[in-house]
C-alpha cells in the first residue's frame, strides 16, 4: 500500500471545476485532477484538506454564483477537512511575502519574475497552512506559491499545477543557488523560528 497523501486546496481548484463558464483547458484539467484524487481518497490512500481561508474564500464568492454551482463546491467541500494552523501571524504572513518578494527580487533570472509573484494576504494564510500540513498544494496559479518548495528539501513533491497537471520542480541548481545565499538563509531561519513559536 502506498504512503498517505495530503493534499492542500487553493481556491481556484473548486472553481474551475465547478464554474460552467470557464476556460475549457482549466475545466478538463480540474477534471482529470478530481477524478483521480477521488480513486485515491476511495484507496484510502488521499486526504484532501482546504484551509479555513480558502474557505472564507468560497464563502464570500457564493454570493455572485447560481446555486447549481455552490450546490456543487458544497458537494466537494464535504470531501475535505478544514484546517487552521496553530501557530499563526501578521509576523509569519510578512515573513513570507518578504520571503517570496526577495527570491522574485534577487533570482528572476533562476525561477523568471514572470513566473513568481508575493502574493496577497490570502495566499500567504494558504501557503502556511500548506506548510503547516506538510503538505502538497494544488492550485492553477503556481506563481504565487513557489516559495513552497523552497520551504523543504529539493526533490520533494510540494507544488501541483492544476493548469499543466504536473508538480512543480525548481531546477536542482536554482535551489542550491537560492539556499546557498545569505540573505535568504537570513529570512527562512527567521520564518522557521517564528513557525516553531507557540
Amino acid at each position: 500500500m502506498g504512503e498517505l497523501k495530503q493534499h492542500t486546496l487553493d481556491t481556484n481548484v473548486f472553481r474551475h471545476e465547478t464554474n460552467p463558464t470557464g476556460a475549457s483547458d482549466l475545466r478538463r484539467s480540474a477534471k482529470l485532477f478530481w477524478e483521480q484524487v477521488l480513486r485515491e481518497m476511495e484507496n484510502g490512500k488521499e486526504v484532501l484538506l482546504i484551509p479555513q481561508e480558502v474557505v472564507r474564500e468560497l464563502e464570500v464568492l457564493s454570493f455572485t454564483l447560481a446555486d447549481k454551482e455552490k450546490g456543487k463546491i458544497a458537494d466537494l467541500l464535504e470531501l475535505c477537512e478544514e484546517v487552521l494552523p496553530d501557530r499563526f501571524s501578521p509576523e509569519i504572513e510578512h515573513q513570507i511575502r518578504i520571503m517570496s518578494a526577495y527570491v522574485r527580487a534577487h533570482f528572476k533570472s533562476d525561477i523568471g519574475r514572470d513566473k513568481m509573484e508575493y502574493g496577497g494576504i490570502s495566499d500567504t494564510r494558504i501557503l502556511y497552512t500548506a506548510y503547516d500540513e506538510d503538505s502538497i498544494l494544488i492550485t492553477a496559479n503556481t506563481k504565487d506559491f513557489l516559495l513552497h518548495p523552497l520551504l523543504f528539501s529539493h526533490g520533494e513533491e510540494r507544488l501541483y499545477d492544476l493548469k499543466e497537471n504536473k508538480y512543480v520542480t525548481i531546477p536542482k541548481e536554482s535551489y542550491r543557488k537560492i539556499h546557498s545565499d545569505s540573505g535568504f538563509r537570513g529570512l527562512i531561519k527567521e520564518f522557521f523560528k517564528l513557525a516553531l513559536k507557540s
